[in-house]
């Protein structure tokens, strides 16, 4: 299952290469001090009505004329790098589901999953928020098809076995871990604000449309092929995505030397960013509970499949292939909306439904397998309206320079409130069977955001927008000159991959 799916109802990368201004293969650079001038690598100055559009990304940076094309480049790489992975991610955990048939071992996979996030998150937060996101992007992939590769060479000469495959899961998670903050802080620097909701809905449709191939391209390499050519897929999917991220110029909003102060105080500083803001505290401790709800759920759908319903791999890649479909759609109906300027309440009808849909699914009889199918659609449709609008929510109250920061608390919170619940659904899985899990995850999440509706801090954040948006945000993606003075499961989403 994809990576990304980490928050209730609802991956990874990046970038391939569109020409640039004019289609003349080279690419602009816009000027952040004077953004009414620009070069390309030549060095020629461009007219500004060619090279700047007449609005500003949410970040406060004047944008180019090009920057359409830029984030068609981002996701393009992302679209391979979402399938890649889902397929090898669904075959490890189809590894799993073959071998040991455990409710336990799948959360315990989950929970390993979650440990560097647990731990490194808001670490990785405060490093991605001084250095370059790019380049953090990159070096997260490559470390990603790296141990891929290792993997695949493992299993391929016999050393195939539970604990390597966890371990995979857990490097896996590293990677994801680093990206994720950095591509979540790099939108805000390329998009107007009016957009945020658009591209984080563009991410997730994606992440959508690779749950309708991927699992079944993961089940037909892992039946026909191996596990070691699935790993193999997913190392081609992240070197394509890094590939792709060489071609495209992302802006810097980082700290400059005179304001850092150590990893340890700058962990602290984005702690304090999201208690500032006011609504924000009660907003993340929501988004916990929701979290530690929906998690046991997720990790035990393939086992519903095959030991409630009597199904087998592609059975299972059936019920993930229907979810993609219903979140393409949700994705695609917020995508042509915008979701509108009230985003809280829309979080807060997705996941009453999406929690609605799930406690139903728990009540199934065996025999009621293509009710469940259905029932997964309008959960995965429900649960679209969720990730996207959170992400815009955060990326509008807090300032871009300490985005990164935050975002990785975030990451780390919903890393902690998984293992909460999977701990605890794991073992009771095991005597109770895996229905049961399900209406207590449906329910819980219904009365979590209830619960949230007395809270009318939450509903402020809807009008909140960052402060000091253009501070520190410039353009070095190339040597600075004369005239030109740059940076990642993963959502709501259902994975442990």
């Amino acid at each position: 299952m994809p990576e990304s799916e980490q928050h209730p109802c609802g991956h990874h990368d990046t970038h391939r290469a569109h020409q640039g201004p004019g289609d003349t293969g080279e690419h602009l650079v816009v000027n952040a001090e004077s953004p009414t001038t620009a070069t390309v690598d030549t060095g020629e100055p461009l007219a500004a009505d060619q090279a700047i559009v007449g609005e500003r990304s949410a970040a406060g940076l004047a944008l180019a004329s090009s920057w359409r094309q830029a984030i068609v480049v981002v996701w393009a790489g992302q679209a391979i790098s979402f399938v890649t992975s889902g397929a090898a991610g669904f075959a490890l955990i189809w590894y799993l589901v073959e071998t040991t048939g455990s409710p336990f071992i799948l959360s315990l996979a989950s929970v390993i999953f979650f440990l560097p996030v647990i731990l490194l998150g808001p670490l990785a937060g405060a490093f991605v928020d001084r250095h370059d996101r790019k380049h953090i992007m990159i070096l997260a992939d490559l470390g990603i098809a790296f141990m891929s590769l290792v993997t695949g060479a493992l299993i391929f000469v016999g050393y195939a076995n539970v604990p390597l495959v966890l371990v995979m899961m857990a490097v896996r998670s590293l990677g994801v871990t680093f990206h994720g903050p950095a591509m979540m802080a790099a939108m805000p620097l390329l998009v107007p604000e009016r957009h945020l909701v658009r591209i984080s809905t563009l991410d997730q449709g994606l992440q959508g449309l690779s749950n309708i191939g991927a699992p079944a391209l993961g089940i037909l390499f892992y039946t026909t092929l191996g596990l070691p050519f699935a790993l193999l897929l997913d190392a081609a999917g992240a070197i394509v995505a890094c590939v792709a991220l060489v071609f495209v110029r992302i802006p810097r909003a980082q700290l400059t030397r005179e304001e850092r102060t150590g990893l340890l105080s700058e962990m602290r500083d984005g702690i304090a960013a999201i208690r500032r803001r006011h609504g924000m505290t009660v907003f993340f401790v929501l988004i916990f509970v929701c979290t530690a709800a929906f998690m046991p759920m997720a990790a035990l759908f393939p086992l519903l499949t095959t030991l409630h319903f009597g199904g087998d791999g592609y059975a299972a890649s059936l019920v993930e292939a229907v979810w993609g479909i219903g979140f393409v759609l949700g994705s695609l109906i917020l995508g042509i909306w915008g979701g509108g300027k009230k985003l809280i309440p829309l979080i807060i009808a997705s996941v009453i439904a999406c929690g609605a849909f799930t406690l139903a699914c728990g009540f199934l009889p065996p025999d009621a397998f293509f009710v469940f199918v259905v029932l997964t659609g309008f959960m995965a449709l429900s649960g679209a309206f969720f990730n996207s609008p959170t992400l815009a929510v955060i990326q509008k109250n807090i300032e871009p320079k300490k985005l990164g920061r935050v975002m990785a608390v975030f990451g780390s919170l919903s890393g902690i409130a998984a293992p909460v619940g999977l701990l605890i659904s794991g073992p009771v899985a095991e005597f109770v069977g895996v229905p049961p899990i399900f209406v207590a995850s449906g329910a819980g999440m219904i009365l979590t955001v209830c619960a949230g509706c007395f809270f009318p801090s939450v509903f402020s954040l809807d009008k909140g927008t960052a402060a000091d948006g253009a501070e520190n945000v410039e353009d070095t993606s190339t040597p600075r000159t004369a005239s030109t003075n740059k940076s990642n499961d993963h959502q709501a989403t259902r994975s442990t991959s």
